[in-house]
């Protein structure tokens, strides 16, 4: 596998192109729960942020997001596209290779390790391929449980995404981001159970985006790339 080595410089001199990047590409960023992100600074336990994958920019606003609220961030990626990018690894990301197990399974060892007794936070897009955000039922690999369950303690939140045009010829990138579950180490704690979780809470954060966006209810969402509105 590919791990990570992360450079602090190169986080700051990147958030700047990558801002920059949205832009000229995107009307406006918000978010809502930022404050779920913010917390993590004064946390004593890792974050895993689960989130879905509608869209080529999904690592790049994620890692503008997470950069703004001031997160020590990971992203777990797929190990082809590492090898295309390989300076995202002073980003910290490090790779995967999901339809090989056993690389599969250093990968997850790795992720673990980086987490535990730490408060980081871990970037997982555990649908493993583009998916259309209204796709239902939603689907995710078993990963991001595993991880999860060889935490000794985790905080672990899911992410919606959705890009819409609205009032401009670029579109608008939205994020939900989910209220935090607690979740502590058991012999008890079951894979395939907790994927299961997973997956409800994050198609739970998906049609609420979806009815944010079509009755514009905007109020609680953070400008963390303003939107260019029309005077």
């Amino acid at each position: 596998m590919i791990t990570a080595h992360k450079a602090r410089w190169f986080e700051r001199l990147f958030a700047t192109y990558n801002r920059n990047l949205l832009v000229r590409r995107f009307q406006g960023l918000r978010v809502c729960g930022l404050e779920h992100l913010k917390a993590q600074a004064s946390a004593s336990v890792p974050l895993v942020l689960y989130a879905n994958h509608a869209s080529w920019w999904d690592g790049l606003v994620t890692f503008q997001v997470g950069h703004y609220a001031g997160l020590d961030q990971f992203f777990m990626m797929e190990e082809k596209q590492l090898r295309g990018y390989p300076l995202f690894r002073r980003l910290g990301c490090f790779s995967v290779v999901r339809d090989d197990a056993r690389a599969a399974l250093l990968s997850i060892k790795y992720a673990t390790d980086l987490l535990n007794d730490t408060n980081r936070a871990l970037w997982i897009f555990p649908q493993g391929e583009l998916a259309a955000n209204d796709l239902r039922p939603l689907k995710l690999f078993s990963g991001t449980a595993r991880i999860i369950s060889r935490c000794r303690r985790v905080r672990a939140a899911p992410v919606a995404m959705r890009f819409e045009f609205l009032d401009d010829f670029r579109p608008e990138a939205f994020l939900k981001v989910g209220t935090p579950d607690i979740i502590e180490a058991s012999k008890h704690l079951n894979a395939k159970q907790l994927t299961r979780h997973l997956e409800h809470r994050l198609t739970a954060e998906l049609d609420a985006l979806h009815d944010d966006v079509m009755y514009k209810n905007f109020a609680g969402y953070d400008e963390v790339v303003a939107p260019r509105r029309r005077g």
